[in-house]
């Protein structure tokens, strides 16, 4: 097989999808493939870490890259032949190159459905031409795909099949060298470079305001693989615990979290932990996502949910100050905090329970059968 994730979320949903896959047999892989892909055992064609981009104007800078990714997998298709092309989220690239994949004859497995409900909706019909089955991973996906006449079916979200902090809280507490009494608040900034940029500063001058007014609390900055606090300002880190392999412990055991929008806001909501969805891109990026964006909230668990149970602070409302007093509201009253984890409890209820990779590999080895 042929697979194909552009970015860290994929890579790991991919990863499961294949483990599930090589319980069921031998399978040969090769793939766009980041460091979880590569450990399930994959053989690399392009680096998953290259492809990475964020917003429109990323993709622009990236343009080169990314026609030479699609013109190597084009030719890894003609000489590899897989049995099946899976394309992993990613759908700035992936509707694409799968049409053009179709076209040499590729049988498409779409697992984790690119968002057209939040933009250009005619897409899911176009997809019908080239998409052979769709592995959707929201409930409410399966019948919009299947009136565009996708053969599509939702077989829960992976997250919940192995969702786990890394370390049991006295550990990660122990590692953090938290006092009796002490409050974790977490700072979850984005697992691309361009997102610590743009948001680490924020979430930092926020931390200092909460310990200005809440002496127990105790900041920790979660890193995603592949970044350094080497280019945040020193003086913001003061009193800022920073850690590596725990963004699992800190979403399950912090007070409450900043959380940059994406996959970690629904990772953090199944945790039950209260937070904050933060987002802010350049001006360009941003007009022109208000214009093709039709949804009302961009946070997955507010959109799993149907309405807000988690604050969204975007763009210029994404301020030091303003995420202060939406993390200090549920520091200072637990009958908040308690509101929160109350509204939080509809995203599991609705993405019901685990198994979504293994249903993902079923149908996969029934359409290469």
């Amino acid at each position: 097989m042929l697979v194909v994730a552009g970015e860290a979320s994929g890579d790991a949903h991919a990863a499961r999808l294949l483990r599930a896959l090589h319980a069921r047999g031998n399978v040969r892989v090769r793939a766009v493939a980041g460091p979880q892909m590569r450990a399930a055992g994959v053989e690399t064609v392009v680096p998953q870490e290259d492809l990475a981009v964020i917003g429109f104007s990323g993709i622009v800078a990236k343009l080169p890259l990314l026609f030479r990714t699609r013109d190597r997998l084009l030719e890894e298709f003609d000489r590899f032949r897989p049995d099946a092309v899976v394309l992993v989220d990613y759908p700035g690239f992936n509707l694409r190159l799968g049409p053009l994949l179709k076209r040499r004859g590729a049988r498409i497995f779409y697992y984790i459905a690119p968002q057209v409900w939040a933009w250009h909706a005619e897409r899911a019909r176009a997809m019908a031409a080239w998409v052979d089955r769709l592995a959707v991973v929201f409930p409410f996906e399966e019948p919009l795909f299947r009136d565009a006449g996708v053969a599509a079916t939702f077989v829960g979200h992976p997250l919940l099949d192995d969702l786990a902090a890394e370390v049991d809280e006295a550990t990660f507490r122990a590692e953090l060298g938290a006092a009796a009494g002490q409050r974790v608040v977490g700072l979850l900034p984005g697992s691309r470079r361009g997102e610590l940029a743009a948001h680490a500063g924020i979430l930092l001058d926020a931390a200092r305001r909460l310990r200005q007014r809440h002496s127990e609390v105790l900041p920790v900055l979660a890193l995603a693989p592949g970044l350094s606090e080497a280019s945040l300002d020193p003086a913001r880190l003061e009193h800022v615990k920073v850690v590596r392999g725990r963004t699992h412990a800190v979403q399950a055991y912090a007070t409450c979290c900043a959380v940059a929008s994406g996959t970690a806001t629904l990772e953090t909501a199944l945790f039950g932990t209260p937070l904050a969805i933060v987002y802010r891109v350049g001006w360009i990026n941003h007009l022109i996502a208000r214009r093709v964006v039709k949804l009302s909230h961009i946070g997955l668990p507010n959109i799993v949910a149907g309405r807000e149970v988690a604050p969204e602070l975007l763009q210029h409302d994404l301020t030091a100050e303003r995420l202060a007093a939406t993390l200090g509201r549920w520091l200072a009253d637990p009958a908040e905090a308690a509101r929160a984890r109350a509204g939080l409890a509809t995203v599991r209820e609705r993405l019901g329970g685990p198994g979504a990779s293994a249903a993902a590999a079923a149908l996969l080895w029934e359409m290469v059968a």
